[in-house]
């Protein structure tokens, strides 16, 4: 009796289910969907957590990423599978850059390296003598590395040949050990230091043009989230200070912008997007006008890249957030899951693709639906 009435509901439970038509059954949309990821991480021993700070690349359908194990590991985009990997000399914690037809970045123990894009091929390598934790800024044929020791090296971006080099001495024993990139602006390159200072070098010598305080603490002064050309203006943030907006011919400040930037801000529709040390995202326009200001995370905002008709934020607390585009308001929000997560490099983007590294060493990439 009992047998025939447990059939009994489940034949009627099948019939059920008869009645909804597959097709109807949709899939939740959404901004990060894992397409894949890769665990990264070096061996190391209990209790001393290697923290990850590298950025992915991508060209065409090659996704580029360093790790602290020493290894460029070239991925295909659609599929996460190992088209070519490279073991280098030291951990790797610079973003790759692309001239021409080779990839190039550096070591923590400061070696160049050149690789062609598709094969891992080593075009040349070069010891620049400190560390190299930037992107290489490319050129007119020319590429610019900042080091670590706050020297900057002008070379031949197709020989690695040096053709000079300009070190700024930086009393303060106190710095964040990170670095600017190299922004070129006509003939001239524009860069920040540690010492609180952004400075215009001549692009064919290396002499310095003019320079400007543009920080107004007295520890941790570091200027090094990269500056960017907007609008006549060069806009350039302090670690502890505030936006300016720069002559750049002359390096007078022209404007003052009150928000403690923690990125490179985005232009986007003839304004700039950018993220605070205060979990804030804000909207400024063409004179420096905040248009609006919106607090999304505790913690600090680590990149922004526009994606998918608003921006892909990242935090220093492990979420990955969608913001809408116009009003800056959370639309989705991703946590990365492992433990002690959070992004110190840059999001990166492609078409439907979007990259993240965590500092705990793991390569997502996500594809919306």
């Amino acid at each position: 009796m009992l047998k025939g009435l447990l059939l009994l509901v489940f034949l009627t439970s099948c019939a059920q289910l008869k009645k909804v038509p597959l097709e109807k059954v949709e899939r939740k949309k959404s901004h990060f969907n894992v397409k894949w990821a890769k665990n990264l991480d070096p061996v190391y021993n209990t209790g001393n957590l290697p923290i990850g700070t590298a950025s992915p690349f991508i060209y065409e359908d090659l996704l580029f990423q360093g790790n602290l194990s020493g290894e460029m590991i070239a991925y295909d985009l659609e599929t996460g599978a190992v088209i070519w990997k490279e073991k280098e000399d030291q951990a790797i914690n610079s973003k790759a850059t692309l001239f021409k037809e080779h990839i190039i970045y550096g070591s923590m123990s400061g070696r160049l390296y050149s690789r062609h894009y598709l094969t891992g091929k080593l075009n040349f390598a070069i010891d620049l003598g400190d560390s190299i934790e930037s992107e290489v800024t490319v050129s007119q044929g020319r590429m610019y590395a900042h080091l670590r020791n706050h020297k900057i090296v002008a070379m031949d971006a197709s020989t690695g040949k040096v053709f000079w080099s300009y070190r700024r001495s930086v009393p303060y024993a106190t710095t964040l050990q990170r670095v600017a990139r190299v922004l070129p602006f006509k003939n001239k390159l524009i860069v920040g230091f540690a010492d609180g200072n952004l400075v215009c070098l001549s692009r064919d010598e290396g002499v310095v043009i003019w320079e400007q305080k543009i920080s107004e603490g007295v520890k941790f002064v570091d200027v090094d989230t990269d500056p960017v050309y907007f609008n006549g203006h060069i806009v350039a943030s302090p670690a502890q200070g505030k936006m300016r907006f720069i002559n750049p011919e002359n390096g007078l400040i022209v404007r003052t912008i009150e928000l403690t930037a923690s990125h490179a801000p985005v232009k986007y529709n003839n304004e700039l997007i950018v993220g605070t040390v205060f979990g804030e995202v804000a909207r400024i326009d063409k004179s420096g006008k905040v248009i609006i200001k919106r607090k999304i995370s505790s913690a600090g905002i680590g990149s922004l890249v526009p994606w998918k008709e608003g921006f892909a934020v990242a935090s220093m607390s492990g979420q990955i957030m969608q913001l809408d585009a116009k009003n800056l308001k959370i639309k989705e929000t991703h946590e990365l899951g492992s433990d002690q997560s959070a992004v110190f490099g840059f999001l990166q983007q492609n078409n439907d693709f979007l990259a993240v590294y965590s500092s705990r060493n793991r390569l997502y990439v996500f594809r919306q639906l």
